[in-house]
């Protein structure tokens, strides 16, 4: 077994949004891109919209960012009919204001592509045994789990949803965030037995595919699996697992019995969600463009990940991760 210390130092966990289309340069939506230091996306919306003499709805994000970390992410600020305001007086040694464009449409959750990562894991204790590990992920990819962040501490998120099956009522946030937190855990179960299936990254009859770089997906039918198993190969398409709900594109034959089979254990909470949600497909695998170098038994790596998708998901394949006591109870 391969241990780390993650998260020594804010510097340690840097996140940069990549945006993925150009501001339009004109329009009522003043975007903000931000640098900040241990300080959550709240708190740096809250400062903003102080800043422009308005309340904290007018001020939206495309997903929200660690506190305990280094993050660029952009803010939108809704500005009709006026001037872009002065900043300056929001500025601090946790908070930059790196530059600022207007655009015609204001940020909605996802907005952005992807996360550009770089992350120190320190006092690796098996050099040899993690670089073999950052070889395989490399080149062989992993699985796009979602992270324990999801859950909450001591999986308070997940006790939330059971709240909401048994019919407690609660503000609209939190219940979104107990049936989101359910939705990844029953991805997580159909993604990890397919793995230990040996099957995560093969096509099976029935099997929902998603197209590279889009969301459009459609089944895979019996007498185009070689063809569909090729085009896996390539990066073409990409097998996903289900963000459960009602609706959407099903997986059928074996593909479908496959996923029944790794959540039949949680049959009131996909009897609930298919009640609450509308269903949906995400990638069961990722491969990123990682490279990493060393500094004695200190380890930095450089990586890139679509929307969505979690950091901890591919670093836990190389390392068992120790973060500092303080932030156990912390995730923002």
């Amino acid at each position: 077994m391969v241990n780390a210390l993650f998260k020594q130092l804010p510097e340690d966990f840097f996140v940069e949004e990549v945006l993925g289309f150009e501001p339009a340069g004109e329009g009522e939506h003043l975007f903000v891109l931000i640098e900040k230091r241990g300080m959550n996306t709240g708190w740096a919306a809250k400062l903003l919209a102080e800043a422009c003499g308005l309340k904290e709805r007018d001020v939206s994000h495309s997903g929200l960012k660690d506190r305990h970390a280094v993050t660029r992410q952009w803010l939108s600020v809704w500005l009709p009919g006026k001037e872009d305001p002065d900043l300056s007086s929001i500025e601090s040694d946790e908070l930059k204001v790196l530059t600022t464009v207007r655009h015609n449409k204001k940020l909605r959750i996802g907005t952005h592509k992807a996360n550009r990562f770089e992350i120190v894991l320190r006092e690796v204790s098996d050099v040899a045994a993690a670089e073999q590990a950052l070889h395989q992920v490399s080149e062989q990819g992993f699985a796009n789990l979602f992270g324990g962040q999801r859950f909450g501490h001591d999986d308070r998120n997940i006790k939330v949803f059971e709240d909401v099956l048994a019919g407690k009522r609660m503000k609209k946030p939190r219940q979104g965030m107990a049936i989101s937190a359910a939705r990844s855990l029953l991805f997580n179960q159909v993604a990890l037995y397919r793995q230990q299936q040996g099957m995560i990254q093969q096509v099976l009859a029935g099997d929902v595919l998603m197209l590279a770089g889009s969301h459009s997906v459609f089944v895979a039918e019996e007498g185009e699996l070689e063809t569909l198993q090729q085009r896996l190969a390539e990066g073409d398409v990409q097998l996903t697992g289900p963000l459960w709900g009602k609706g959407g594109v099903t997986p059928l034959h074996q593909a479908g019995e496959l996923e029944s089979r790794a959540v039949e254990a949680y049959a009131s909470y996909t009897e609930g969600l298919e009640k609450l949600a509308n269903g949906a497909r995400r990638p069961l695998w990722l491969k990123p463009d990682l490279s990493w170098q060393w500094q004695e038994s200190n380890l930095t790596l450089s990586f890139t990940l679509p929307t969505g998708s979690f950091a901890t998901a591919l670093l836990e394949n190389v390392a068992t991760l120790t973060e500092p006591e303080r932030f156990s109870e912390t995730k923002s």
